[in-house]
């Protein structure tokens, strides 16, 4: 037998096929780590069929070419495209192992417990199955297909949770036919409106508008939370670039006009103020020059806020949306946490905790409290991870009867 590239190549991409087939048999790991749910079991099923498709083209392609029914560029290239989208399979493969890992020896602060609970309440809301939640080394780009949300690291805590949640927007927003219409509608118009021209792909304005309405979904659903941990902990302020530095300045525009539509009673002015708003706009102005030979095409798209804000209404279900009780709720719990904290209590937890009351009003009364009290942010990470874990004890079956975490419910004014 003649040694042919083309044939150790397939031969070995069916065995990386057959492992992630294999690895992809983790069933077991679900009951003592609670995870037997829709996403997870859709997710490896989905690792499963993957994989069986790809294994499934490599039997045929190494029929034919044992046939010499296709010439060597024509293997080569059926080769190329499974090995190309094997290396999904087994990028995904490889995400879903570690995230197990993770959650095993709890090596997160149950940040991804936590996750899964605030998505899954998201989701609810938005009339949705919510994505699953995977610790990540890094910053992985996130996919609008891919229904994967990465907690990346160092930001496993509950300061940067709310991140997650502009993962799941960018699912959501493909995943609604109204608002990917909307969606590529806005990117079309835009994209015959720039300053830059046709030079400019329609696919990088499209990203773009995205990123921007995934923002927007965010702060939409989880109000000043996610707003604050955009801009006070995810945003590169000191970006090297124009490019950079104009993407940064469209997201935070973006967040702020939405907080703005939401804030109809001006309460979440009335409390915070300008103070988010103070605080990026200085340090923003304390930064040096960016260099401007790398202006960036995109920097002349404006999106508004208050036309994505009317859509985002239209389009998700009725109390998806943040609103003034919502707020009421925190300001009451924070204003709780800020009282005890006055009288030297360590660790302030408020004692009104009910059903129908939801993860987002732990985070939003925790950055409530942040913004005023900046040297709580250790001790009140702790305070919160309590809340949160009271909150999803609440939703559990058997420690409390769970509360509708959407449609017409709201929680009770506290305060």
């Amino acid at each position: 037998m003649v040694l042919s590239v083309l044939d150790e190549r397939i031969a070995s991409l069916r065995r990386d096929l057959r492992r992630a087939n294999a690895a992809s048999a983790m069933e077991a790991r679900f009951v003592q780590l609670e995870l037997k749910t829709e996403p997870w079991i859709k997710a490896f099923d989905d690792i499963r069929s993957n994989s069986a498709n790809g294994l499934e083209r490599l039997e045929v392609l190494i029929e034919k070419v044992a046939e010499g029914s296709l010439d060597p560029s024509e293997a080569w290239q059926e080769y190329s495209e499974i090995e190309g989208l094997s290396g999904e399979v087994f990028r995904e493969c490889l995400e879903l192992l570690g995230g197990l890992v993770f959650r095993e020896k709890e090596l997160d602060e149950r940040i991804c417990v936590f996750a899964d609970a605030l998505l899954k309440e998201c989701a609810i809301s938005v009339g949705m199955i919510p994505t699953l939640v995977i610790p990540s080394p890094d910053r992985v780009p996130p996919l609008d297909s891919r229904r994967i949300a990465h907690i990346r690291y160092p930001e496993w805590d509950v300061w940067a949770l709310p991140l997650v949640v502009h993962e799941f927007g960018r699912v959501a927003i493909a995943e609604s036919v109204q608002a990917n219409d909307f969606a590529r509608k806005t990117a079309s118009d835009l994209h015959a409106h720039l300053a830059a021209g046709p030079d400019v792909a329609l696919e990088a304005v499209e990203q773009r508008v995205r990123m921007l309405l995934a923002d927007a979904f965010a702060t939409f659903t989880h109000g000043p939370a996610y707003a604050c941990a955009l801009m006070l902990l995810r945003l590169d302020v000191v970006a090297p670039t124009l490019e950079s530095r104009a993407l940064v300045r469209q997201r935070a525009d973006m967040v702020m006009g939405i907080i703005e539509a939401l804030d109809t009673h001006r309460l979440i002015h009335a409390h915070l103020g300008q103070e988010l708003a103070r605080c990026w706009e200085q340090a923003i102005a304390s930064l040096p020059h960016a260099p401007a030979e790398a202006a960036d095409p995109l920097g002349s798209l404006t999106l508004d806020p208050m036309a994505v804000f009317d859509k985002l209404k239209k389009v998700f279900h009725p109390g998806s949306d943040y609103t003034a009780q919502d707020w009421t709720t925190a300001t009451g719990w924070g204003g709780k946490w800020i009282d005890q904290l006055t009288e030297g209590v360590e660790v302030p937890r408020p004692g009104d905790v009910r059903p129908t009351h939801r993860l987002r009003d732990a985070l939003n009364a925790a950055w409530y409290v942040r913004l005023q009290q900046p040297g709580w942010a250790r001790e009140g990470a702790r305070a919160t991870r309590d809340l949160c874990q009271e909150i999803i004890d609440l939703h559990t079956p058997g420690r409390g009867e769970p509360g509708p975490v959407g449609g017409e419910s709201r929680p009770p004014r506290s305060g």
